[in-house]
Protein backbone atom coordinates (compact mmCIF):
# COMPACT_ATOMS: atom_id res chain seq x y z
CA UNK A 1 0.00 0.00 0.00
CA UNK A 2 1.34 3.41 -0.85
CA UNK A 3 0.00 6.90 -0.67
CA UNK A 4 0.12 8.83 -3.90
CA UNK A 5 2.53 11.75 -3.56
CA UNK A 6 0.73 15.04 -2.86
CA UNK A 7 -2.63 13.44 -3.56
CA UNK A 8 -5.46 12.98 -1.08
CA UNK A 9 -5.95 9.25 -1.67
CA UNK A 10 -4.20 5.93 -1.13
CA UNK A 11 -3.47 3.33 -3.79
CA UNK A 12 -3.83 -0.28 -2.68
CA UNK A 13 -2.03 -2.53 -5.17
CA UNK A 14 -3.68 -5.95 -5.39
CA UNK A 15 -2.63 -6.62 -8.97
CA UNK A 16 -0.45 -9.11 -10.69
CA UNK A 17 -1.16 -12.48 -12.21
CA UNK A 18 -3.32 -14.87 -10.25
CA UNK A 19 -5.32 -14.12 -7.17
CA UNK A 20 -5.64 -10.95 -5.19
CA UNK A 21 -3.99 -11.12 -1.77
CA UNK A 22 -5.62 -12.75 1.20
CA UNK A 23 -8.62 -11.15 2.81
CA UNK A 24 -6.80 -10.94 6.15
CA UNK A 25 -3.84 -9.08 4.64
CA UNK A 26 -6.17 -6.72 2.81
CA UNK A 27 -8.22 -6.16 5.95
CA UNK A 28 -5.02 -5.20 7.80
CA UNK A 29 -4.09 -2.72 5.04
CA UNK A 30 -7.54 -1.16 5.05
CA UNK A 31 -7.58 -0.99 8.86
CA UNK A 32 -4.36 1.02 8.66
CA UNK A 33 -6.08 3.43 6.27
CA UNK A 34 -9.05 3.72 8.63
CA UNK A 35 -6.70 4.40 11.56
CA UNK A 36 -5.07 7.16 9.50
CA UNK A 37 -8.52 8.57 8.60
CA UNK A 38 -7.77 7.92 4.90
CA UNK A 39 -11.17 7.36 3.31
CA UNK A 40 -10.30 8.03 -0.31
CA UNK A 41 -8.62 5.07 -1.93
CA UNK A 42 -8.11 3.14 -5.14
CA UNK A 43 -7.82 -0.64 -5.08
CA UNK A 44 -5.66 -1.48 -8.08
CA UNK A 45 -6.64 -4.94 -9.34
CA UNK A 46 -4.71 -4.57 -12.59
CA UNK A 47 -3.94 -8.05 -13.85
CA UNK A 48 -5.97 -9.87 -11.18
CA UNK A 49 -7.77 -12.71 -12.93
CA UNK A 50 -9.54 -14.14 -9.86
CA UNK A 51 -10.81 -12.52 -6.70
CA UNK A 52 -12.27 -14.38 -3.74
CA UNK A 53 -15.59 -13.61 -2.15
CA UNK A 54 -13.71 -12.87 1.08
CA UNK A 55 -11.65 -10.16 -0.61
CA UNK A 56 -14.79 -8.74 -2.22
CA UNK A 57 -16.44 -8.63 1.20
CA UNK A 58 -13.50 -6.77 2.73
CA UNK A 59 -13.53 -4.26 -0.14
CA UNK A 60 -17.31 -3.78 0.14
CA UNK A 61 -17.09 -3.14 3.90
CA UNK A 62 -14.30 -0.61 3.41
CA UNK A 63 -16.27 1.08 0.61
CA UNK A 64 -19.21 1.48 2.99
CA UNK A 65 -16.95 2.93 5.69
CA UNK A 66 -15.50 5.34 3.13
CA UNK A 67 -18.98 6.53 2.15
CA UNK A 68 -19.92 7.06 5.80
CA UNK A 69 -16.86 9.29 6.11
CA UNK A 70 -17.63 11.14 2.83
CA UNK A 71 -14.89 9.32 0.96
CA UNK A 72 -14.80 6.72 -1.77
CA UNK A 73 -13.15 3.45 -2.73
CA UNK A 74 -12.56 3.01 -6.46
CA UNK A 75 -11.52 -0.18 -8.23
CA UNK A 76 -9.21 -0.54 -11.20
CA UNK A 77 -10.17 -3.74 -13.03
CA UNK A 78 -8.55 -4.90 -16.26
CA UNK A 79 -9.62 -8.55 -16.48
CA UNK A 80 -12.99 -9.46 -18.02
CA UNK A 81 -13.56 -12.27 -15.52
CA UNK A 82 -13.37 -9.92 -12.55
CA UNK A 83 -15.57 -7.38 -14.32
CA UNK A 84 -18.15 -10.09 -15.01
CA UNK A 85 -18.06 -11.24 -11.39
CA UNK A 86 -18.67 -7.70 -10.19
CA UNK A 87 -21.62 -7.40 -12.58
CA UNK A 88 -23.14 -10.76 -11.63
CA UNK A 89 -22.88 -9.97 -7.93
CA UNK A 90 -24.14 -6.44 -8.59
CA UNK A 91 -21.06 -5.02 -6.89
CA UNK A 92 -20.57 -2.87 -9.95
CA UNK A 93 -23.29 -0.74 -8.31
CA UNK A 94 -21.25 -0.50 -5.08
CA UNK A 95 -17.91 0.49 -6.62
CA UNK A 96 -16.81 3.00 -9.21
CA UNK A 97 -14.86 0.80 -11.63
CA UNK A 98 -12.11 2.09 -13.90
CA UNK A 99 -10.00 0.41 -16.56
CA UNK A 100 -6.76 2.15 -15.55
CA UNK A 101 -5.18 3.71 -12.50
CA UNK A 102 -4.81 6.99 -14.37
CA UNK A 103 -8.58 7.15 -15.02
CA UNK A 104 -9.36 6.46 -11.37
CA UNK A 105 -6.93 9.14 -10.23
CA UNK A 106 -8.30 11.82 -12.57
CA UNK A 107 -11.65 12.11 -10.77
CA UNK A 108 -10.21 12.54 -7.26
Amino acid sequence: MKSAPRKPYAVIPLGGPGKAGSALDLDDQLSALTAAAQYKAIADLTGVSHISSSVLGVLARFAEECRRQHGELRLVVTEAGVTNLLQVTMLDKVFEIYSSLEEAEEDF
